[in-house]
């Protein structure tokens, strides 16, 4: 019994870890992203200043894929996101690599570095 106990407790920490795959995208908040997300260009344009100010902040972060996709971060992931922020030099055209894994609607954020 506890061979197969260990088998499984195995089998879902590799399937865990399986998980976790790497998004590339412009870091964004849902607000500004939801309105003008599919316009040429928001994503180059889009700066560190608008990301900060307190209505675009509390509306959390995601990723707008190439493609035009939303993918919003999860409230842990939110946190992580405006640590980042606030760390990094850059203030627009914020292109990252996005490393974490899918819940249900929303991601799960392990790791965010520029490209």
């Amino acid at each position: 019994m506890k061979k197969l106990t260990l088998v499984l407790l195995t089998a879902v920490t590799l399937s865990a870890f399986a998980a976790d795959n790497k998004v590339q995208g412009y870091l964004v908040d849902i607000a500004c992203a939801s309105e003008e997300g599919q316009r040429a260009n928001f994503g180059v344009k889009h700066s560190k200043g608008c990301l900060q100010m307190p209505d675009c902040a509390s509306s959390g972060y995601g990723l707008l894929t190439d493609d035009k996709k939303i993918i919003k971060f999860d409230a842990a992931s939110n946190e992580k996101a405006k640590q980042f922020i606030a760390d990094m030099q850059k203030h627009n055209d914020i292109k990252v690599n996005v490393t974490g894994s899918m819940n249900g609607e929303r991601m799960t954020v392990s790791k965010i570095e520029l490209q």
